[in-house]
This record gives C-alpha cells, sequence and structure tokens, in this order.
C-alpha cells in the first residue's frame, strides 16, 4: 500500500505562483498541529522529495504535518526547481526570488486550512533546501523553532539572527556534491564553491556564543554526534555520517539504498531533535 500523499495548494507571492504540497495525518484532530518544512534540493521539486524522505510516515506516527514546498524553474525546466538561498543556486539566486517571503507566506496560507502551533514549525532540507533552511533560520527566525539541514551548508556570509535557533547538521563525510571540507565536489551540479561543515558550524557556534569546547561521541546507528558548549539555550549539534554520500540517509530513493546502507533516518533524526523545542511568546 503506497504512502498517503500531501495535497497541492497554490498561491501568488510577489506577483508570482508559488505551490507547494501539505501532508495531514489521516486521524488529525482540530487541534493545532506541529509543522516540518522539507525543502528539495537544487534541480528537485516537491513531489520527489515527499516520496524520497519518508517524512509522511514520521508525521502519522507522531502527529504532526509536512509541508513540502516548490521552489522556482527555469524556462525549459519548470519542474527543475531551486531555491535563493544566498550564493547558492540557479535561476532563483540569478533572479533575486525572495523565498524567505513565499515561505513566510505559505505558513500563514497553512494556517488558514489547519490549526497549526506557530511556536513548532520547523525546517529541514537537503543540499540546496539545506541551505534554504539555514537562511530561514538567519532571516525569519520569529516563525521558525529549529532546523535541521541535511547535506548543505551556510550560503549566506553571516547568521546572527539563528542565535537562539537549535540546529542539528546532517552531513556525509563523502559528500562529492557540497564536500565536509568545503569546494566545489567532484559531482556538483551548482557550479559554486561551498563552504565547508567546520566553518558554518563556525560560524553557528559564534551566532549562538558557544564556547570552544565540543563533546563527540558515537552514536549506536553508526553516526558521530558533536555537541557543542553553547551559552544559550538552542543547541548546536552535527551529525556525521562515516562514508556518507550526498543522499537523504535513510530515505527511500534508489540512490539512496545504493549509496548509503547505514541504520540511520534523518527523517526521524529530524524530528527527533526539532520535537523537544519551541518559540516563547
Amino acid at each position: 500500500m503506497a504512502d498517503a500523499e500531501g495535497q497541492l495548494q497554490r498561491l501568488e507571492v510577489g506577483g508570482e505562483e508559488r505551490s507547494y504540497k501539505l501532508f495531514v495525518p489521516g486521524n488529525a484532530t482540530p487541534a493545532p498541529m506541529p509543522l516540518m518544512i522539507v525543502m528539495h534540493g537544487g534541480l528537485g521539486n516537491a513531489d520527489e522529495t515527499e516520496r524520497t524522505t519518508g517524512m509522511n510516515r514520521i508525521a502519522a506516527a507522531n502527529g504532526f504535518m509536512v509541508a513540502y514546498p516548490n521552489g522556482t524553474g527555469g524556462r525549459l525546466m519548470k519542474n527543475r526547481r531551486t531555491w535563493n538561498a544566498g550564493d547558492c543556486c540557479g535561476p532563483a539566486v540569478q533572479r533575486k526570488v525572495d523565498d524567505v517571503a513565499f515561505i513566510s507566506a505559505m505558513l500563514a496560507d497553512i494556517a488558514t486550512r489547519h490549526a497549526l502551533d506557530r511556536s513548532r514549525v520547523y525546517a529541514t532540507g537537503i543540499s540546496n533546501g539545506a541551505m534554504m533552511a539555514y537562511r530561514l533560520a538567519c532571516e525569519l527566525p520569529s516563525e521558525i523553532a529549529a532546523i535541521v539541514p541535511v547535506s548543505g551548508t551556510l550560503a549566506l556570509n553571516g547568521c546572527s539572527g539563528a542565535k537562539n535557533i537549535p540546529v542539528l547538521h546532517i552531513h556525509g563525510s563523502a559528500d562529492s556534491n557540497v564536500p565536509y571540507r568545503g569546494g566545489m565536489g567532484e559531482n556538483a551540479i551548482a557550479g559554486v564553491a561551498h563552504r565547508s561543515v567546520p566553518e558554518t558550524m563556525q560560524m553557528l557556534a559564534k551566532a549562538h556564543g558557544c564556547g570552544a569546547g565540543t563533546s563527540e561521541r558515537e552514536m549506536p546507528d553508526g553516526s558521530e554526534l558533536t555537541s557543542w558548549n553553547c551559552q544559550s539555550k538552542a543547541p548546536l549539534q552535527l551529525r556525521l555520517i562515516p562514508g556518507g554520500e550526498h543522499v537523504w540517509p535513510g530515505g527511500d530513493s534508489r540512490r539512496n539504498r545504493k549509496l548509503f546502507g547505514g541504520n540511520f533516518s534523518a527523517s526521524q533524526a529530524a524530528w527527533d531533535f526539532a520535537k523537544q523545542f519551541k518559540k516563547s511568546n
């Protein structure tokens, strides 16, 4: 039996039609529900990301909604979409698309369709979508309670706005699109030299007011967890997947099964981390 899918919704933002898919668990009550925003990678789209992450299963089991927003496409490949996350990626950056405004408008639109717990809105995504999750933390911190970027680093030159946003960054050590050590990976498609994971975490640690010390431990699923010693109440963590490639760990795609053989689920980890946090009034 196929997993239940979200419903496609459309809205106008800045004079342009935008869209997203919204998954509401079948057993949902009228009570306000948390929301996980899941953003596709460069040249991806909402349908593909919904299929490959398996986030709907986690949502159905734990009672939260999932939004899969669509970035913008080019003239020739309209469903191969990108996000303007700063330095990356593609037509969205070239056209200076205001994707932060789109996500803000999407949240308002979702609230008209189902009671939304605005204190428990979380953002995750892969690659260019992970970069967009960072941009939301930097520029829309009043709306976002926590972020979980997967296989994508910070594409802005500063992120002081994220000082109170909990962050769990997930990355594979063998990522050849957005390399752990930064630069342009051998399989990169964006034509951008990406910031490294260590530099990204250093920038976030500075914004969070973290001390120099970190703690490290190996997790039962084989991932390596690094936690920063932060003065704020917003944790900063890195889950490194040894030998991990540029995929959504534990996802459903054929490429994922070929390149990722571990037991770690990014979708489950995203919820387990994010559910601890809520915005205060």
